[in-house]
């Protein structure tokens, strides 16, 4: 994955920054305008996955304590719910073979929206009925999936690479079909990168992609600490979050420098963001793609908190 892609993105997309920002200062509820057209934007049709393969969607009850930035989960039809499936969709023209994988999702700095996007796209690859889908949370200085889910904070990883408690005793069911969770645990103040080099952190890694089609892995931020890096290289690759006018240009090559020295293979940068001060947010993935949408920016922003 080239490190120019990335700046390239980032530099654009301030590049188109400054005039919006400007012309909303002028005139009230003025929408920036979309990037040209190129390689990192244009429009895809909804996922086209068989309707006899893909859970049934129907109206869902809220479920207390269950955030709402679980869009797949609440809003099944609704524009944010098939932007993760473009995501979807793109994972799985990669692996037509439905090969098992276990993706880490990381960022360059904090508070870029990774955690909400690995539980909407475990979510979403758990709609399709044969495929058995895991959500481990990986951040044990910043755990949140287990709050988000609803679920108590431990046992989890983390006792699991200790050695405290054995692989199933952590494993849970979640409300939504198909999708197992594995919470952070705690790490008792032991250093993380001591639990995730144990020699129990490969066999529960491949234990993971030996038992579910897709492992979503919530991670630190990549340019804090080196979780990611030790995690990266037992996965099959990393998705790096970029946040549009947010994203530092240095922060974003610092962090795809640190994988690649790593050798820890990048899949694809996700960019988030909303795309002016009036409401439009954008989802995108592997510089193939972006939408905008207006709806349920408040539930992401909600959800991702300090995450």
């Amino acid at each position: 994955m080239c490190m120019g892609r990335i700046a390239d993105a980032l530099k654009r997309a301030e590049q188109e920054r400054r005039p919006a920002l400007a012309a909303s200062v002028e005139q009230a509820g003025t929408t920036a305008t979309a990037p040209e057209p190129s390689a990192l934007t244009y429009t895809i049709e909804p996922p086209t996955t068989p309707t006899d393969d893909v859970t049934s969607e129907q109206h869902i009850s809220a479920v207390e304590g269950l955030f709402e930035s679980l869009v797949p989960f609440y809003e099944p039809s609704s524009l944010v719910t098939e932007q993760y499936r473009s995501l979807r969709t793109r994972l799985l023209s990669q692996n037509p073979h439905y090969e098992h994988r276990v993706i880490a999702i990381t960022s360059a700095v904090p508070k870029e929206g990774k955690s909400v996007t690995t539980l909407n796209l475990g979510c979403v690859l758990a709609e399709i009925r044969h495929l058995k889908v895991l959500v481990v949370d990986g951040d044990f200085r910043r755990s949140s999936l287990a709050q988000m889910l609803n679920q108590a904070d431990g046992p989890g990883l983390a006792e699991v690479l200790s050695g405290e408690v054995s692989y199933n005793e952590v494993l849970r069911d979640t409300p939504v079909a198909n999708l197992k969770f594995i919470p952070a645990g705690s790490t008792n103040k032991r250093p993380a990168a001591e639990l995730l080099t144990a020699a129990g952190a490969k066999p529960t890694f491949k234990r993971m992609q030996n038992d579910f089609h897709y492992t979503i892995v919530d991670t630190p931020p990549a340019t804090t600490v080196t979780d990611v890096e030790i995690i990266g290289q037992m996965c099959t690759g990393v998705i790096m979050i970029v946040r549009l006018h947010r994203t530092h240009e240095a922060a974003a090559r610092r962090a795809v420098r640190l994988l690649q020295v790593n050798s820890v293979p990048i899949i694809g940068c996700m960019i988030v963001g909303r795309d002016s001060p009036v409401g439009h947010y954008g989802y995108g993935y592997g510089y193939g793609y972006r939408h905008n949408y207006s709806r349920y920016y408040n539930y992401l922003k909600q959800a991702e908190g300090d995450i």
